[in-house]
């Protein structure tokens, strides 16, 4: 049990490791009820956004700016008026589902990618470095299913209902959501012996 007193440093190893153990008991064990369900593929989603963080950060200077400046690890003081009203930028679930998208999809976040440089080629660029630091590119149904899901978290998490819920359409995107995680803690274990 943790004490009111007690300080807790949440590290982005052990973070994303608890969260996924929390995210697949959840789907294993409670599929029938929904708020199992959407609790397990948000926590997954969160690991998937704490992992590509760590993994994209080996090549961060690599990226333009504006997405190296997502990559910079904030300070783990929490600031109650600043995280509230300007919580630090960092990469969110779209973002990091266009960086590891193939090089041919079109881009699903184009607000990550702009300046000087055609945002075609910007895009194109960010992939090669992400597809570089993880080792992998999602393929067309891959992105689909976590597409899906993202769209599920904004619309269930950041808008009011109502809202239709398959909860089909969750289980059989968990998967490749399960997978990315995966891959993901497999390139951060590669990189990191």
């Amino acid at each position: 049990m943790i004490s009111d007193t007690e300080e807790v440093v949440l590290s982005p190893g052990a973070e994303a490791e608890r969260l996924w153990q929390r995210a697949s008991e959840a789907f294993e064990r409670d599929r029938d009820d929904l708020i199992s369900l959407i609790g397990a593929f948000d926590l997954g989603i969160r690991v998937v956004e704490i992992n590509a963080v760590r993994c994209l950060q080996r090549v961060r200077n690599e990226f333009p700016a504006t997405i190296g400046a997502m990559l910079e690890t904030p300070p783990a003081i929490v600031d109650a008026e600043r995280d509230f009203i300007h919580p630090p930028k960092s990469l969110r679930f779209v973002h990091v589902v266009d960086l590891l998208s193939q090089d041919r999809m079109t881009c699903v976040s184009r607000s990550l990618h702009h300046g000087w440089e055609d945002r075609r080629e910007s895009c194109r660029r960010a992939r090669e470095w992400a597809r570089k630091a993880t080792g992998f590119s999602l393929a067309e149904g891959e992105r689909e299913d976590l597409v899906v899901l993202g769209a599920y978290r904004n619309r269930i998490f950041f808008v009011p209902p109502p809202v239709r819920v398959l909860p089909g359409d969750i289980i059989r995107a968990f998967p490749t959501l399960a997978e990315v995680v995966n891959r993901l803690f497999s390139a951060i274990s590669a990189h990191a012996a």
